[in-house]
């Protein structure tokens, strides 16, 4: 975003879904996007300790709660607490499931910033029910907030990378 008038709530929003799954030159915190460049099947599977979670959870986790974000989103909120009993899961398996769990977490990312940039302020300002049975909340802020997750995770992403001697 460049200096003058004063962003809307839409470039607000899409900037913060963009810085946080592409990378930026000038950005300072990590994107998805980075975080899980050049990674195999057995560094995200990697923990540093057993009841420590990896790479490979952090993703499905991710998945599992944007989907539920997308489902609200769609008219059909989830139950919080079917989320939560199917979250942090063990993760296993080959290469290609691990291209499979990665590259859904990223386009499931890219399709929240093209429905987002689709939206006015208006489009973005109106209230969901995004659990089951619970209160409302604009999606604007849904959005910046699960957003604000995928770099809070983004993050712990980097320092499992560093404690294995991966770059980046």
């Amino acid at each position: 975003m460049s200096g003058g008038a004063a962003p809307t709530l839409g470039a607000l929003v899409v900037d913060h879904l963009r810085t946080a799954l592409l990378p930026e030159e000038w950005q300072w915190q990590p994107s998805l996007t980075e975080a899980l460049e050049g990674l195999g099947a057995a560094q995200a599977a990697w923990k540093p300790a057993p009841e420590r979670h990896s790479i490979w959870q952090i993703v499905r986790h991710l998945i599992l709660w944007k989907r539920g974000v997308l489902d609200a989103w769609d008219g059909d909120p989830p139950d919080g607490r079917q989320l939560e009993a199917a979250d942090w899961q063990e993760a296993t398996g080959g290469e290609a499931d691990w291209d499979r769990d990665r590259r859904t977490l990223l386009e499931i990312s890219a399709e929240f910033l093209a429905r987002a940039q689709a939206l006015d302020d208006a489009g973005l300002s109106k209230e969901i029910v995004w659990y089951k049975g619970g209160a409302t909340q604009p999606l604007a802020l849904r959005l910046v907030r699960t957003t604000t997750h995928d770099v809070y995770h983004a993050g712990q992403i980097r320092y499992l990378r560093a404690l294995q001697g991966i770059p980046g």
